[in-house]
């Protein structure tokens, strides 16, 4: 048939070749045998063990394996689930390409598992978030002004870069976009002082050895979480208008590229900008929902936490709503309301969340940051 086909469509050959293979997965064909396996969605630490075997194309791996076990014989440092997954990549051929970039939800939930959050520095507050601000999605922080939302940007910014060592930190880099100059440096060393005592009554709390202990100081009193660099470790970008802060933001990506241990980005504020310099309500939703697409991107691509504070808006009947409309309302990932309570107290709400329950946390803002509110009765030890 494949001969006939040659004789009459001469100039047609290689279509109908290509779209044979392609739908017979029994024929392995011409295409298949040059078909390299760097074009498939495989991690390059597989990739590299296949090479090493000698099996640089599909047909390699498909001519003598058609079960795990068998190309685990063939590679003996390729785990059972490595070799499933390199079949049904070589399977699935070009008919899988438009979709392979699918994962399982069980990698998806190793990942999830392996993020670090971010602390706020208040037990309560990590403790409706999940453990604190996470990797990978936009967290929206909204409420009334002098609430506290620039200060719980400011001390993500000093938390992210707790060591990783002994501390379960990111040891990673913040950058803040300062939209409405709330940002100060006098404050944010405030916190990075803070910051370092939280940690050295840590140590000095904790049941551990004299030399593991030492360790731990030696940790703190390395140049890895001096006052000093701390603050070297934030990269402000000051936007006065909204082109500025639109300009900033599509920069981003680049400027993450230049510094891959950038695990935290600020937005203070989302809002300000959008409620000044728009008349166009249609144009701002749409540039709006593009700007946030684009920080999801960035927040999945380079497993980096993006937090956005948003303005509070008064409603009719006094009632206290999240600025930039119901359109806007979606975009973040877990939105948490900021409010204030009885006595000047504050409460942090969970309002929106795909994974978080609605709950509410008490919190406080100290010289030192964020922190727990200790009641006098309560002799509960905070922070542990």
């Amino acid at each position: 048939m494949h001969h006939h086909q040659h004789q009459q469509h001469h100039h047609g050959n290689y279509n109908n070749n290509n779209h044979a293979a392609a739908n017979n997965t029994n024929s392995y064909s011409s295409w298949q045998s040059s078909y390299s396996l760097n074009a498939l969605p495989l991690s390059p630490t597989v990739r590299a063990k296949l090479q090493f075997c000698g099996f640089n194309a599909v047909q390699d791996v498909l001519r003598h394996h058609s079960l795990p076990v068998q190309l685990v014989k063939s590679v003996p440092s390729l785990t059972l689930d490595e070799a499933q997954d390199v079949l049904k990549a070589c399977r699935a051929g070009l008919d899988g390409f438009a979709l392979r970039g699918a994962k399982s939800a069980s990698e998806l939930l190793k990942k999830e598992q392996e993020r670090i959050p971010l602390m706020t520095f208040c037990a309560q507050v990590d403790g409706i978030l999940g453990g604190g601000v996470q990797t990978g999605e936009i967290t929206e922080f909204c409420g009334a002004p002098g609430v506290g939302k620039t200060q719980i940007g400011m001390q993500l910014a000093v938390s992210v870069q707790l060591p990783k060592e002994f501390f379960c930190g990111n040891e990673g880099e913040c950058v803040y976009v300062d939209t409405e100059g709330s940002f100060t440096c006098d404050r944010c060393e405030d916190m990075a002082i803070g910051a370092r005592r939280k940690l050295e009554e840590r140590v000095q709390e904790m049941r551990c050895s004299e030399e593991e202990r030492r360790e731990y100081e030696e940790c703190l009193e390395s140049n890895m979480f001096s006052v000093d660099s701390i603050l070297k470790r934030i990269h402000v970008f000051r936007c006065h208008e909204v082109t500025e802060l639109l300009a900033c933001l599509d920069h981003m990506p680049e400027f993450v590229k230049e510094h891959p241990k950038v695990k935290l980005v600020v937005v203070d504020s989302i809002a300000f900008h959008f409620r000044q310099d728009f008349d166009d309500m249609a144009l701002r939703a749409s540039i709006l929902a593009k700007t946030t697409n684009n920080l999801m991107s960035l927040a999945k691509k380079h497993e980096l936490a993006v937090v956005t504070i948003n303005q509070a808006t008064t409603k009719p009947g006094g009632r206290l709503a999240p600025a930039l409309g119901e359109s806007y309302a979606h975009a973040a990932t877990t939105r948490v309301a900021l409010s204030w309570g009885e006595e000047g107290t504050r409460i942090a709400y969970v309002a929106k969340s795909p994974r978080l329950a609605n709950r509410k946390a008490m919190y406080t803002i100290t010289r030192d940051g964020v922190r727990d509110v200790v009641h006098a009765a309560s002799k509960r030890k905070k922070f542990t």
